[in-house]
C-alpha cells in the first residue's frame, strides 16, 4: 500500500501539471482521449461513488459547528456564480451554446477538487467538505432550476430531464457509496488508499474526453474561453474574500470559503453539457477543469508558502555559537 500512498502524494503535489499535461495531450492529440468522451457520465459516477464511500459523519461537523458559514458558501455558490456567468456571457457576447455552457458551470455545485485545494492551502478542510456535500445534495433541484432561469434566454431547457440526470450522475452514486461504507466499512477501509487515485484518474478522463471532443473549437477560440472561465473563477474567490472580510472570518475559513465558491464541479458541467446539449456546451466545463485546477493549485501553494514564511519569522532558526 505504500506505493499507492506515494502515488496519491504525487497526484496532490503535481496535480496542476498533470491536468495541463492531460489537457495538452487531448487538445493536440485528440484521438488519444476521444474514446473517453463517450464514457464521461460513467467516470463522473465513479468520482461521486468514491466521494460517498469516503464520507464520514465527521465530515458534516462544520454543518453543525459553523452552519452559517456553510450557508453563506452555498448561498454565494447558487446566487453569485450563476449571475456572474450570465453577465460574462452577455459581456463577451458568446454564442448561445458556449454561453449556456458557461452558465452551466456557474449553476453546478462545488467541485470535489476544492477539498484537496483547501487542504493544500492550509484552509478549513471540514468546512470545505461540508459545503461541498451540502451543495452537491442540493444540485438535483437547484442546478436545473437556475439553468432554466438564466440559460432559458439562449436555449429551451427541460428541468425534469436534467433533474433526473443529476440524480443518476450525482445522488445515486453518492448514496450507494454511503450505504456500502456503512455496511462494509471494515472491508472498504483496506481500499481507502486506492480511492483518491481512482477518483483523480476518473476526473482526468472526464477532462481528456471533453477536451478531445472540443479540441478543434478550443484551438479555434484561442485563449478567450480560458480567459472568460478564469474571470468567472476569480469572481468566486473575490466574493468569498469580500464576504469573509466584512464578517471578520478567520484566515483558515476564509480560504476554504473562497476556494469552495470559486471552484465548481466542472466535470459535472461538461458531462451535462454533452448529455443534454452539444459538445460546444461542454466547452466551458473542459476549460474550467484546467483553469480551476491550475489557478487553485497556484493559489494554494501561495497560501502555504505565505504560512511557512510567517512561521519562519515567528520562530527564527536557533543558532549556536562556537
Amino acid at each position: 500500500m505504500k506505493y499507492f500512498n506515494k502515488f496519491n502524494l504525487f497526484y496532490n503535489k503535481y496535480l496542476a501539471f498533470i491536468v495541463v499535461g492531460v489537457a495538452a495531450a487531448a487538445l493536440f492529440l485528440p484521438n488519444s482521449f476521444l474514446w473517453a468522451s463517450s464514457h464521461t457520465t460513467l467516470f463522473l459516477q465513479i468520482v461521486m461513488f468514491t466521494m460517498g464511500i469516503t464520507m464520514k459523519p465527521a465530515d458534516f461537523t462544520a454543518v453543525f459547528k459553523k452552519p452559517w458559514q456553510v450557508f453563506l458558501v452555498t448561498l454565494a455558490q447558487y446566487t453569485l456564480m450563476p449571475l456572474s456567468a450570465f453577465l460574462l456571457a452577455k459581456l463577451f457576447n458568446l454564442p448561445n451554446e458556449i454561453a449556456l455552457g458557461l452558465i452551466l458551470v456557474g449553476c453546478v455545485p462545488g467541485g470535489t477538487s476544492s477539498n484537496v485545494l483547501t487542504y493544500l492551502a492550509n484552509g478549513d478542510v471540514a468546512l470545505s467538505v461540508s459545503a461541498t456535500s451540502v451543495s452537491t445534495f442540493l444540485s438535483p433541484v437547484l442546478t436545473p432550476l437556475l439553468l432554466s432561469f438564466y440559460g432559458g434566454t439562449y436555449i429551451d431547457i427541460s428541468f425534469w430531464s436534467m433533474f433526473l440526470s443529476i440524480i443518476q450522475v450525482v445522488l445515486v452514486p453518492i448514496l450507494s457509496g454511503l450505504v456500502l461504507s456503512y455496511f462494509f466499512n471494515s472491508y472498504l477501509k483496506k481500499l481507502e488508499v486506492l480511492l483518491p487515485s481512482l477518483s483523480a484518474t476518473a476526473v482526468l478522463l472526464v477532462l481528456g474526453g471533453t477536451v478531445a471532443l472540443n479540441s478543434e473549437t478550443l484551438l479555434g477560440t484561442g485563449l478567450i474561453i480560458f480567459l472568460i472561465v478564469w474571470l468567472h473563477n476569480l469572481s468566486g474567490y473575490a466574493a468569498g474574500y469580500t464576504v469573509c472580510k466584512l464578517l471578520k472570518i478567520d484566515h483558515s475559513a476564509t480560504r476554504a470559503m473562497a476556494i469552495e465558491i470559486g471552484v465548481q464541479n466542472t466535470g459535472l458541467a461538461g458531462s451535462l453539457g454533452l448529455a443534454h446539449f452539444s459538445p460546444e456546451t461542454a466547452l466551458a466545463g473542459a476549460a474550467g477543469t484546467i483553469v480551476h485546477t491550475l489557478f487553485g493549485t497556484i493559489y494554494a501553494n501561495f497560501c502555504r508558502n505565505k504560512d511557512n514564511s510567517a512561521e519562519e519569522v515567528i520562530s527564527p532558526p536557533v543558532t549556536t555559537e562556537a
